[in-house]
Protein backbone atom coordinates (compact mmCIF):
# COMPACT_ATOMS: atom_id res chain seq x y z
CA UNK A 1 0.00 0.00 0.00
CA UNK A 2 1.49 3.39 -1.00
CA UNK A 3 0.98 6.92 0.28
CA UNK A 4 -1.79 7.65 -2.22
CA UNK A 5 -3.82 4.71 -0.89
CA UNK A 6 -3.42 6.06 2.63
CA UNK A 7 -4.62 9.49 1.50
CA UNK A 8 -7.75 7.96 -0.03
CA UNK A 9 -8.62 6.26 3.27
CA UNK A 10 -7.84 9.45 5.18
CA UNK A 11 -10.21 11.39 2.93
CA UNK A 12 -12.96 8.81 3.43
CA UNK A 13 -12.39 8.99 7.19
CA UNK A 14 -12.54 12.79 6.98
CA UNK A 15 -15.93 12.51 5.27
CA UNK A 16 -17.20 9.93 7.73
CA UNK A 17 -17.65 7.22 5.09
CA UNK A 18 -14.67 4.96 5.86
CA UNK A 19 -15.56 1.33 6.50
CA UNK A 20 -14.83 -0.35 9.83
CA UNK A 21 -11.96 -2.27 8.21
CA UNK A 22 -10.48 0.92 6.75
CA UNK A 23 -10.69 2.65 10.13
CA UNK A 24 -8.92 -0.30 11.78
CA UNK A 25 -6.25 -0.13 9.10
CA UNK A 26 -5.83 3.60 9.64
CA UNK A 27 -5.56 3.24 13.42
CA UNK A 28 -2.90 0.55 13.10
CA UNK A 29 -0.95 2.37 10.40
CA UNK A 30 -0.96 5.67 12.27
CA UNK A 31 -0.01 4.02 15.55
CA UNK A 32 2.94 2.08 14.20
CA UNK A 33 4.27 4.20 11.38
CA UNK A 34 3.69 7.63 12.92
CA UNK A 35 2.35 9.35 9.80
CA UNK A 36 4.08 12.61 8.99
CA UNK A 37 2.31 15.99 9.23
CA UNK A 38 2.27 16.27 5.45
CA UNK A 39 -0.22 13.40 5.40
CA UNK A 40 -2.14 14.40 8.52
CA UNK A 41 -2.63 17.89 7.10
CA UNK A 42 -5.17 16.31 4.75
CA UNK A 43 -7.47 16.04 7.78
CA UNK A 44 -9.29 18.99 9.27
CA UNK A 45 -8.67 19.76 12.94
CA UNK A 46 -11.75 17.97 14.28
CA UNK A 47 -11.13 14.85 12.22
CA UNK A 48 -7.46 14.79 13.22
CA UNK A 49 -8.37 14.94 16.90
CA UNK A 50 -11.08 12.34 16.39
CA UNK A 51 -8.55 10.05 14.74
CA UNK A 52 -6.10 10.45 17.61
CA UNK A 53 -8.84 9.79 20.18
CA UNK A 54 -9.99 6.74 18.26
CA UNK A 55 -6.43 5.41 18.08
CA UNK A 56 -6.01 5.79 21.83
CA UNK A 57 -9.33 4.05 22.42
CA UNK A 58 -8.38 1.25 20.02
CA UNK A 59 -5.00 0.73 21.64
CA UNK A 60 -6.54 0.74 25.12
CA UNK A 61 -9.15 -1.76 24.01
CA UNK A 62 -6.68 -4.13 22.36
CA UNK A 63 -3.85 -3.98 24.85
CA UNK A 64 -5.13 -2.92 28.27
CA UNK A 65 -8.58 -4.47 28.22
CA UNK A 66 -7.69 -6.79 31.11
CA UNK A 67 -4.53 -5.30 32.59
CA UNK A 68 -3.45 -2.18 34.39
CA UNK A 69 0.09 -1.27 35.35
CA UNK A 70 -0.26 -2.80 38.82
CA UNK A 71 -1.59 -6.11 37.51
CA UNK A 72 1.15 -6.16 34.88
CA UNK A 73 3.78 -5.77 37.58
CA UNK A 74 2.05 -8.44 39.66
CA UNK A 75 2.29 -10.86 36.76
CA UNK A 76 6.02 -10.33 36.51
CA UNK A 77 6.15 -7.99 33.53
CA UNK A 78 8.46 -5.04 34.03
CA UNK A 79 6.54 -1.87 33.18
CA UNK A 80 9.28 -0.46 30.96
CA UNK A 81 9.58 -3.75 29.12
CA UNK A 82 5.81 -3.95 28.66
CA UNK A 83 5.57 -0.41 27.34
CA UNK A 84 8.45 -1.15 24.99
CA UNK A 85 6.51 -4.16 23.76
CA UNK A 86 3.48 -1.95 23.18
CA UNK A 87 5.40 0.79 21.39
CA UNK A 88 8.04 -1.11 19.47
CA UNK A 89 7.14 -4.76 19.29
CA UNK A 90 3.46 -4.83 18.46
CA UNK A 91 2.21 -6.60 15.37
CA UNK A 92 -1.34 -5.64 14.42
CA UNK A 93 -3.13 -7.77 11.88
CA UNK A 94 -6.07 -6.30 10.00
CA UNK A 95 -6.97 -9.66 8.56
CA UNK A 96 -9.94 -8.50 6.53
CA UNK A 97 -7.59 -6.28 4.50
CA UNK A 98 -4.68 -8.67 4.60
CA UNK A 99 -2.16 -6.13 5.88
CA UNK A 100 0.39 -6.44 8.66
CA UNK A 101 2.08 -3.51 10.34
CA UNK A 102 5.51 -3.12 11.90
CA UNK A 103 7.22 -0.31 13.80
CA UNK A 104 10.01 1.18 11.70
CA UNK A 105 11.75 3.30 14.33
CA UNK A 106 15.30 2.03 14.83
CA UNK A 107 14.41 -1.04 12.82
CA UNK A 108 16.60 -2.81 10.33
CA UNK A 109 14.41 -3.73 7.38
CA UNK A 110 15.15 -6.97 5.58
CA UNK A 111 13.81 -7.22 2.06
CA UNK A 112 12.28 -10.53 0.96
CA UNK A 113 14.73 -10.69 -1.94
CA UNK A 114 17.59 -10.43 0.55
CA UNK A 115 16.15 -13.39 2.42
CA UNK A 116 15.71 -15.34 -0.78
CA UNK A 117 19.35 -14.91 -1.73
CA UNK A 118 20.43 -16.47 1.56
CA UNK A 119 18.32 -19.60 1.18
CA UNK A 120 20.00 -22.74 -0.06
CA UNK A 121 16.73 -24.63 -0.35
CA UNK A 122 13.25 -23.23 -0.46
CA UNK A 123 11.37 -23.31 2.82
CA UNK A 124 7.65 -23.78 2.34
CA UNK A 125 4.67 -23.95 4.72
CA UNK A 126 3.44 -27.29 5.96
CA UNK A 127 0.95 -29.47 4.09
CA UNK A 128 -1.41 -32.38 4.72
CA UNK A 129 0.97 -35.30 5.28
CA UNK A 130 1.13 -38.12 7.78
CA UNK A 131 2.07 -41.72 8.40
CA UNK A 132 -0.37 -44.47 9.36
CA UNK A 133 1.38 -47.18 11.40
CA UNK A 134 -0.56 -50.41 11.82
CA UNK A 135 -0.21 -52.75 14.79
CA UNK A 136 1.77 -55.24 12.70
CA UNK A 137 4.40 -52.58 11.98
CA UNK A 138 3.27 -51.81 8.44
CA UNK A 139 3.66 -48.10 7.63
CA UNK A 140 1.45 -46.35 5.08
CA UNK A 141 2.53 -42.93 3.79
CA UNK A 142 -0.85 -41.23 3.58
CA UNK A 143 0.19 -38.33 1.36
CA UNK A 144 1.33 -40.86 -1.27
CA UNK A 145 -1.89 -42.88 -1.15
CA UNK A 146 -4.67 -42.51 -3.70
CA UNK A 147 -8.15 -41.68 -2.43
CA UNK A 148 -10.14 -44.70 -1.31
CA UNK A 149 -9.59 -47.67 1.03
CA UNK A 150 -6.02 -47.83 2.35
CA UNK A 151 -6.51 -50.65 4.87
CA UNK A 152 -8.98 -53.32 6.00
CA UNK A 153 -8.58 -54.46 9.60
CA UNK A 154 -10.80 -56.53 11.90
CA UNK A 155 -14.10 -55.35 10.50
CA UNK A 156 -13.01 -51.74 10.01
CA UNK A 157 -12.42 -50.06 6.67
CA UNK A 158 -9.85 -47.24 6.62
CA UNK A 159 -10.61 -44.80 3.83
CA UNK A 160 -8.75 -41.75 2.61
CA UNK A 161 -10.99 -38.94 1.34
CA UNK A 162 -10.24 -36.35 -1.32
CA UNK A 163 -9.73 -33.54 1.20
CA UNK A 164 -6.96 -35.44 2.97
CA UNK A 165 -9.05 -36.88 5.81
CA UNK A 166 -8.66 -40.41 7.05
CA UNK A 167 -11.94 -42.09 8.03
CA UNK A 168 -12.44 -45.28 10.05
CA UNK A 169 -15.70 -46.93 9.02
CA UNK A 170 -16.85 -49.73 11.32
CA UNK A 171 -19.03 -52.50 9.93
CA UNK A 172 -22.01 -53.86 11.83
CA UNK A 173 -19.97 -56.61 13.48
CA UNK A 174 -16.28 -56.96 14.18
CA UNK A 175 -14.69 -60.14 12.91
CA UNK A 176 -11.92 -59.99 15.51
CA UNK A 177 -10.51 -57.76 18.24
CA UNK A 178 -9.71 -54.16 17.27
CA UNK A 179 -6.07 -53.37 16.52
CA UNK A 180 -4.06 -50.34 17.51
CA UNK A 181 -3.21 -47.75 14.86
CA UNK A 182 -1.03 -44.65 15.05
CA UNK A 183 -1.30 -41.60 12.83
CA UNK A 184 1.68 -39.27 13.09
CA UNK A 185 2.64 -36.05 11.36
CA UNK A 186 6.20 -34.86 10.73
CA UNK A 187 7.44 -31.31 11.11
CA UNK A 188 5.78 -29.39 8.30
CA UNK A 189 2.74 -31.67 8.31
CA UNK A 190 -0.84 -31.72 9.56
CA UNK A 191 -3.68 -34.20 9.18
CA UNK A 192 -7.31 -34.84 10.04
CA UNK A 193 -9.03 -38.13 10.77
CA UNK A 194 -12.42 -39.41 11.85
CA UNK A 195 -12.37 -42.25 14.36
CA UNK A 196 -14.71 -45.22 14.26
CA UNK A 197 -17.10 -43.59 16.78
CA UNK A 198 -17.41 -40.46 14.62
CA UNK A 199 -15.07 -38.29 16.71
CA UNK A 200 -13.04 -35.84 14.62
CA UNK A 201 -9.34 -35.30 15.22
CA UNK A 202 -6.93 -32.67 13.88
CA UNK A 203 -3.17 -33.23 14.25
CA UNK A 204 -0.77 -30.29 14.24
CA UNK A 205 2.83 -30.63 13.02
CA UNK A 206 5.11 -33.13 14.82
CA UNK A 207 2.17 -34.81 16.58
CA UNK A 208 0.66 -38.27 16.87
CA UNK A 209 -2.40 -40.17 18.07
CA UNK A 210 -2.60 -43.87 18.96
CA UNK A 211 -6.07 -45.39 18.95
CA UNK A 212 -7.92 -48.68 18.39
CA UNK A 213 -9.46 -49.32 15.00
CA UNK A 214 -12.78 -49.64 16.88
CA UNK A 215 -13.61 -48.82 20.50
CA UNK A 216 -14.76 -51.32 23.11
CA UNK A 217 -17.93 -51.28 25.19
CA UNK A 218 -16.70 -49.39 28.28
CA UNK A 219 -14.46 -46.53 27.21
CA UNK A 220 -12.77 -44.80 24.28
CA UNK A 221 -9.06 -44.34 25.01
CA UNK A 222 -6.48 -42.62 22.80
CA UNK A 223 -2.90 -41.50 23.44
CA UNK A 224 -1.35 -38.39 21.93
CA UNK A 225 1.87 -36.42 21.58
CA UNK A 226 2.33 -32.90 20.26
CA UNK A 227 -0.82 -30.86 19.64
CA UNK A 228 -4.23 -32.29 18.82
CA UNK A 229 -7.72 -30.79 18.52
CA UNK A 230 -10.78 -32.97 19.22
CA UNK A 231 -14.46 -32.84 18.43
CA UNK A 232 -15.70 -35.83 20.41
CA UNK A 233 -18.86 -37.68 19.43
CA UNK A 234 -21.20 -37.92 22.47
CA UNK A 235 -21.66 -41.33 24.09
CA UNK A 236 -22.91 -41.36 27.69
CA UNK A 237 -22.02 -45.02 28.15
CA UNK A 238 -18.44 -44.75 26.88
CA UNK A 239 -16.40 -41.79 28.12
CA UNK A 240 -13.69 -40.56 25.79
CA UNK A 241 -10.22 -40.43 27.38
CA UNK A 242 -7.11 -38.70 26.10
CA UNK A 243 -3.80 -39.74 27.62
CA UNK A 244 -0.55 -37.85 27.14
CA UNK A 245 2.82 -37.99 28.85
CA UNK A 246 1.69 -36.34 32.09
CA UNK A 247 -2.09 -35.98 32.09
CA UNK A 248 -5.39 -37.74 31.50
CA UNK A 249 -8.47 -36.00 30.09
CA UNK A 250 -11.94 -37.54 30.31
CA UNK A 251 -14.96 -36.29 28.35
CA UNK A 252 -18.38 -37.40 27.14
CA UNK A 253 -18.85 -35.14 24.12
CA UNK A 254 -17.04 -31.86 23.61
CA UNK A 255 -14.55 -29.77 21.64
CA UNK A 256 -11.10 -29.06 23.04
CA UNK A 257 -7.44 -28.57 22.15
CA UNK A 258 -4.47 -30.25 23.82
CA UNK A 259 -0.93 -28.88 23.48
CA UNK A 260 1.50 -31.34 25.02
CA UNK A 261 4.72 -30.84 23.05
CA UNK A 262 7.74 -32.01 25.03
CA UNK A 263 9.71 -28.87 24.20
CA UNK A 264 7.05 -26.66 25.80
CA UNK A 265 7.29 -25.80 29.49
CA UNK A 266 3.87 -27.29 30.28
CA UNK A 267 0.86 -29.04 28.78
CA UNK A 268 -2.15 -26.87 28.04
CA UNK A 269 -5.70 -28.07 27.47
CA UNK A 270 -8.22 -25.52 26.21
CA UNK A 271 -11.93 -26.27 26.36
CA UNK A 272 -14.09 -24.83 23.60
CA UNK A 273 -17.40 -26.54 24.32
CA UNK A 274 -18.78 -29.06 26.80
CA UNK A 275 -17.13 -30.19 30.03
CA UNK A 276 -14.02 -32.23 30.74
CA UNK A 277 -12.21 -33.65 33.73
CA UNK A 278 -8.42 -33.37 33.75
CA UNK A 279 -5.97 -35.06 36.09
CA UNK A 280 -2.22 -35.50 36.44
CA UNK A 281 -0.79 -38.97 35.98
CA UNK A 282 1.92 -38.30 38.56
CA UNK A 283 1.89 -36.50 41.90
CA UNK A 284 -1.10 -35.60 44.07
CA UNK A 285 -2.71 -32.92 41.96
CA UNK A 286 -6.09 -34.64 41.91
CA UNK A 287 -8.48 -33.73 39.10
CA UNK A 288 -10.18 -30.53 37.98
CA UNK A 289 -13.41 -29.93 36.07
CA UNK A 290 -13.06 -27.49 33.19
CA UNK A 291 -15.70 -25.15 31.79
CA UNK A 292 -15.83 -23.71 28.25
CA UNK A 293 -13.36 -20.85 27.79
CA UNK A 294 -10.95 -22.25 30.37
CA UNK A 295 -7.41 -23.51 29.90
CA UNK A 296 -5.76 -26.07 32.17
CA UNK A 297 -1.99 -25.90 32.60
CA UNK A 298 -0.14 -28.99 33.79
CA UNK A 299 3.51 -28.46 34.68
CA UNK A 300 5.75 -31.47 35.15
CA UNK A 301 7.48 -29.72 38.04
CA UNK A 302 4.32 -28.67 39.87
CA UNK A 303 1.68 -30.82 41.57
CA UNK A 304 -1.11 -28.37 40.76
CA UNK A 305 -3.43 -28.05 37.77
CA UNK A 306 -3.93 -24.35 37.02
CA UNK A 307 -7.26 -23.25 35.53
CA UNK A 308 -7.71 -19.82 33.93
CA UNK A 309 -10.01 -18.12 31.43
CA UNK A 310 -8.29 -17.50 28.10
CA UNK A 311 -8.85 -16.43 24.51
CA UNK A 312 -9.70 -19.83 23.07
CA UNK A 313 -9.25 -18.55 19.53
CA UNK A 314 -5.52 -18.31 20.11
CA UNK A 315 -5.29 -21.97 21.13
CA UNK A 316 -7.07 -23.27 18.02
CA UNK A 317 -5.61 -20.76 15.55
CA UNK A 318 -3.36 -23.46 14.07
CA UNK A 319 -6.39 -25.63 13.23
CA UNK A 320 -8.03 -22.67 11.50
CA UNK A 321 -4.97 -21.95 9.38
CA UNK A 322 -3.06 -19.17 11.08
CA UNK A 323 -0.58 -18.28 13.81
CA UNK A 324 -1.84 -16.10 16.64
CA UNK A 325 0.42 -14.68 19.32
CA UNK A 326 -0.40 -12.71 22.45
CA UNK A 327 2.56 -11.52 24.53
CA UNK A 328 4.66 -14.41 23.22
CA UNK A 329 8.43 -14.37 23.65
CA UNK A 330 10.75 -15.03 20.73
CA UNK A 331 11.35 -18.70 21.58
CA UNK A 332 7.62 -19.41 21.80
CA UNK A 333 7.11 -17.85 18.38
CA UNK A 334 10.07 -19.71 16.89
CA UNK A 335 8.95 -23.10 18.21
CA UNK A 336 5.73 -22.78 16.23
CA UNK A 337 7.57 -21.57 13.13
CA UNK A 338 10.11 -24.41 13.34
CA UNK A 339 7.45 -27.11 13.59
CA UNK A 340 5.33 -25.78 10.75
CA UNK A 341 8.11 -24.90 8.29
CA UNK A 342 10.32 -27.86 9.29
CA UNK A 343 13.33 -25.73 10.17
CA UNK A 344 15.74 -25.35 13.08
CA UNK A 345 16.39 -22.24 15.16
CA UNK A 346 19.78 -21.02 16.32
CA UNK A 347 20.15 -18.13 18.77
CA UNK A 348 23.22 -15.93 18.87
CA UNK A 349 23.91 -13.34 21.52
CA UNK A 350 21.55 -12.34 24.30
CA UNK A 351 17.94 -13.27 23.66
CA UNK A 352 15.51 -10.39 23.12
CA UNK A 353 13.02 -9.90 25.95
CA UNK A 354 10.42 -8.28 23.67
CA UNK A 355 6.97 -9.83 23.47
CA UNK A 356 4.99 -10.22 20.27
CA UNK A 357 1.31 -10.08 19.43
CA UNK A 358 -0.68 -10.50 16.23
CA UNK A 359 -1.77 -13.07 13.71
CA UNK A 360 -0.74 -14.22 10.26
CA UNK A 361 -1.84 -17.03 7.96
CA UNK A 362 0.12 -20.28 8.14
CA UNK A 363 0.34 -20.53 4.36
CA UNK A 364 2.41 -17.34 4.13
CA UNK A 365 6.02 -17.41 2.96
CA UNK A 366 8.35 -17.87 5.92
CA UNK A 367 10.03 -14.54 5.14
CA UNK A 368 6.80 -12.67 5.80
CA UNK A 369 6.34 -14.45 9.12
CA UNK A 370 9.90 -13.67 10.18
CA UNK A 371 9.39 -9.97 9.53
CA UNK A 372 7.74 -9.67 12.93
CA UNK A 373 11.20 -9.71 14.50
CA UNK A 374 12.12 -6.47 12.75
CA UNK A 375 10.00 -4.76 15.37
CA UNK A 376 12.73 -5.24 17.94
CA UNK A 377 15.71 -4.73 15.66
CA UNK A 378 16.41 -8.47 15.70
CA UNK A 379 18.59 -9.76 12.88
CA UNK A 380 17.30 -12.84 11.07
CA UNK A 381 19.24 -14.95 8.60
CA UNK A 382 18.27 -18.15 6.80
CA UNK A 383 21.02 -20.67 6.06
CA UNK A 384 19.76 -23.87 4.53
CA UNK A 385 17.00 -25.01 6.84
CA UNK A 386 18.29 -23.11 9.84
CA UNK A 387 16.96 -19.72 11.01
CA UNK A 388 19.61 -17.76 12.86
CA UNK A 389 18.35 -15.16 15.35
CA UNK A 390 20.82 -12.51 16.50
CA UNK A 391 20.24 -9.58 18.83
Amino acid sequence: MNKEDILIILEKYNQGIATKEEESFLFAYYRLFDLGEDVLDKLDADAKQSLKDSIKEEIDKRIFQADNIQSIEAKGYAVNSYVRWLAAAMLIAVSSLGYFFYSRSNTKRVDSQEFAQKKERKIVPGTNQALLTLENGEVIVLNNQKDGVVSQQSGVSVRKLKDGQLVYEMKETLTENPVLNTVSTPKGGQYQLILADGSKVWLNAASSIKFPSAFGNTERMVEITGEVYFEVAPDLLKPFKVKSENQLIEVLGTRFNVNTYRDELSSKTTLIEGKVSISKLTGRGGSRIMKPGQQATVDKNSPDIILETVDTEQSVAWKNGYFKFDKADIQTVMRQICRWYDVEAEYRGKLSTDLFAGEIKRDEDVNKVLRIFQLSNIDVQIKGRKIIISN
